[in-house]
C-alpha cells in the first residue's frame, strides 16, 4: 500500500512536534549554550532535518516559544469547567491552572527555567503581540468587567512566579486562589 499524503504530513507534523518537545528538554536541562546539534540529536532527526523545520536558531527558539503559548493555552482551557455557565468561566479555568499543580505552569513560569533560558530571539515579539490579543479577546468575551478581570489574572500569574519561592507557602496560595475564584463570582456593578 502506498503512502497517502495525510500520513506523510502527520509525520512532518509528528517530526516538528519532536523536535519543538526536544527543544524545549535541551534548553531547559543546558541553558542557553545548546547547540542546534544537541537538539538534533535529542530529537533524533540530523542536523539537515532540524533546519528543514527552524531554518535559524531564532526560528527554533520562536518555535519553542510559540509551542509554549499553545501548551498554556490548552492548559487553561484543560482546567476550565463546562457546567459553570456563568461569566468568568474562563477567568476561574485560568485561575485554577496557575494556582494549582499544572506541570506546564510550573515549566514555562518559573523564572529560572524555560523563558528565561529563551532569551529574545528575533521574531519572539510578533508571538508575544498575537499571543496577548487572544488572550484579550478570550478574556473579553468571558463576560466579566475588564478592570476586575485584568486585577484577577495578574495576580493569579503573579501567584504561580511565586510558587517556587520561599515567599509563598502552599497555604497561602490555597487561600489566594480561593480569594481570586470567589472574585470571579462577585455580582458586576451597575
Amino acid at each position: 500500500m502506498e503512502r497517502t499524503e495525510p500520513t506523510a504530513t502527520r509525520d512532518k507534523e509528528r517530526t516538528r512536534q519532536a523536535i519543538l518537545e526536544a527543544a524545549e528538554r535541551t534548553f531547559s536541562e543546558r541553558g542557553s549554550k545548546a547547540s542546534l546539534t544537541d537538539v538534533a540529536k535529542a530529537a533524533g532527526v540530523t542536523q539537515s532535518g532540524l533546519r528543514h523545520h527552524f531554518p535559524s536558531r531564532d526560528a527554533l527558539l520562536c518555535g519553542v516559544i510559540e509551542h509554549s503559548m499553545e501548551r498554556f493555552w490548552a492548559e487553561i482551557h484543560a482546567h476550565v469547567d463546562l457546567s459553570e455557565n456563568r461569566p468568568g468561566k474562563l477567568l476561574r479555568g485560568y485561575i485554577r491552572a496557575l494556582t494549582g499543580d499544572s506541570d506546564v505552569f510550573a515549566k514555562v513560569l518559573d523564572p529560572s527555567g524555560l523563558s528565561a533560558t529563551l532569551g529574545h530571539p528575533t521574531g519572539a515579539d510578533e508571538l508575544y503581540v498575537r499571543d496577548a490579543e487572544r488572550w484579550s479577546a478570550a478574556m473579553e468575551a468571558d463576560g466579566l468587567p475588564r478592570a476586575r478581570a485584568l486585577v484577577i489574572a495578574h495576580a493569579a500569574e503573579g501567584l504561580a512566579m511565586s510558587r517556587s519561592s520561599p515567599f509563598l507557602t502552599e497555604g497561602d496560595l490555597q487561600l489566594a486562589r480561593a480569594e481570586l475564584l470567589a472574585m470571579t463570582e462577585q455580582p458586576m456593578s451597575p
